[in-house]
């Protein structure tokens, strides 16, 4: 048996897409919980503009990610480092390297979930899970992501919103899309978006920072392909 459920593997794959398009620039260590200064909303088309402007002339990413996990039933967050790969026409590669080896490659309409402690990889369709796919309109910018989630400030005064504006993505339908919210933190200086935190229905939060970001390195397409290891099982997923 695979170590993962259904429920957590899909979750976890819904985040990874989320990614295709925001091409994070930095790791920042922590946030400061204070109350937010009272100051003139900004503009929510001009944010959005400006952050889609921003990424538009990205090809490729890659970078050295640390993910935070905070879930209710652990006392503790679940702390995971990695390193993680985009590339323009739907394609990832994430490579954990603590706490364990796992990866994930997305290619187009396919993803892969390979576990080597006990050799066995998944593989499903997004094709047939609609509500794992919607998430793949990052890819082509903000605005076309409407459709399927309503855009907006978040203005929770648990955030410092003094060189930052926090966007918030509710899924119109929680049915098809699974998530309570998704919060990008996008820095005033240059709209880069500086960390991507996802809600699920549960009171369960994931964060990621990246860190060591090279951009537009042609990364070839085989980068992208798995090729199992011998003796490791893939299963197809339905």
């Amino acid at each position: 048996m695979i170590k993962q459920t259904n429920l957590s593997f899909l979750f976890l794959v819904a985040f990874c897409l989320t990614l295709l398009f925001f091409f994070v620039p930095a790791y920042a260590n922590g946030d400061a919980k204070t109350e937010q200064t009272v100051e003139s909303q900004p503009d929510l088309e001009n944010v959005i503009q400006k952050v889609e402007h921003r990424y538009k002339s990205l090809k490729d990413f890659q970078a050295h990610f640390i993910q935070l996990a905070r879930i209710l039933s652990y006392p503790e967050d679940q702390r995971s480092e990695g390193k993680v790969y985009l590339k323009r026409d739907r394609m990832m590669r994430w490579d954990y390297e603590t706490p364990s080896k796992d990866q994930y490659f997305i290619n187009h309409d396919t993803v892969i979930f390979y576990s080597p402690d006990i050799k066995q990889a998944r593989r499903i369709s997004l094709t047939r899970h609609e509500g794992i796919r919607s998430p793949l309109v990052f890819f082509e910018g903000l605005k076309t992501a409407e459709p399927d989630y309503i855009l907006s400030f978040n203005n929770e005064p648990i955030f410092d919103r003094s060189t930052r504006h926090i966007l918030q993505l509710t899924p119109r339908n929680r049915e098809k899309t699974p998530l309570l919210k998704i919060l990008l933190f996008v820095d005033k200086s240059d709209y880069q978006v500086t960390r991507v935190d996802q809600y699920d229905l549960y009171g369960n939060v994931t964060e990621l920072y990246f860190q060591d970001v090279k951009t537009n390195q042609k990364l070839p397409d085989s980068h992208f392909l798995f090729v199992p290891p011998k003796g490791v099982e893939v299963i197809v997923q339905p």
